[in-house]
This record gives C-alpha cells, sequence and structure tokens, in this order.
C-alpha cells in the first residue's frame, strides 16, 4: 500500500518537472520554429534575439521575443500568450514587456511605462494596451494540429 503511495507521488514530481520544461524560452523557440516558423523568419537586418518566460497562471504561459532589425538594431518585443502549451495569440511590437502575473491572473507592465491596463488571462477577448506613444492590439493564431 505505501509502495503505491510512493509511486503516485513519484509520478506527480516527474509529471510537474516535465510541465516546468515546457515553460522554458527554449521549449518556445522549438515550438514556434515547428508550429509557426514565420515568427522566427530572418533577414540579414532582421533577428530574433531572445526569448523570456513571464510568468504562468492556471493553464497560461507567457512569453517575450526580442527582435532585432536594422543597421542599428533597433530592438522589437512581441508578449506571446499561450493556454494549454498551445499558442493563442501575441502583442507585437510592444515598447516594453510585461512585468508578470499576478494571483488574479492579470499580465502587468512596469510601473514606469506609463500602462495602466491589465490584460486579464482568462478573460474571452483582450484588449489593446495602450502605452503613451502607442496602442497595441492583440492577434490571434490559427490553430495547428
Amino acid at each position: 500500500m505505501n509502495l503505491k503511495y510512493l509511486l503516485l507521488g513519484l509520478m506527480l514530481v516527474c509529471a510537474s518537472a516535465l510541465a516546468e520544461i515546457e515553460l522554458s524560452p527554449q521549449w518556445t523557440e522549438r515550438y514556434l520554429f515547428k508550429h509557426y516558423p514565420h515568427f522566427l523568419k530572418n533577414s540579414h537586418t532582421d533577428h530574433v534575439l531572445a526569448f523570456y518566460y513571464f510568468g504562468s497562471w492556471q493553464d497560461y504561459t507567457v512569453m517575450g521575443m526580442e527582435r532585432v532589425k536594422g543597421d542599428d538594431y533597433t530592438p522589437y518585443y512581441t508578449v506571446l500568450i499561450f493556454k494549454d502549451s498551445k499558442l493563442q495569440g501575441f502583442y507585437k511590437h510592444v515598447p516594453v514587456f510585461p512585468s508578470g502575473i499576478n494571483e488574479k491572473g492579470e499580465l502587468f507592465f512596469p510601473a514606469n511605462s506609463g500602462v495602466t491596463d491589465k490584460i486579464t488571462l482568462a478573460a474571452p477577448a483582450y484588449p489593446m494596451v495602450r502605452f503613451p506613444e502607442v496602442e497595441v492590439g492583440y492577434q490571434t493564431v490559427p490553430p495547428h494540429s
């Protein structure tokens, strides 16, 4: 009987460890390469530089993708929203990355960014995010198999 509970506990620990791997920037890059390669398309003046993890809440995970473009390597930031390990959509060319996700499942931006909007991850639709210099809309992606 005790062995049964020990095995169950071991399975839960292993499942938890596997879930952590999926939340990594490396996993995001492989996922996009496989399912949405146009996100990673590079040219001699446009390169994906890095991926960032901003947090998880319930079945949602928020990642960031930083690109540099042009001879002066101007940075461009994209916020990627995943649910159940599938990309749901993104905010392209945000001026700054978010700070994280609070306990209510709201994605928030740094205090000095001028953004007061929060994105509620469980909401049926995501709002425009108003930065002092630009408004950025949410874009969905077609589902993949």
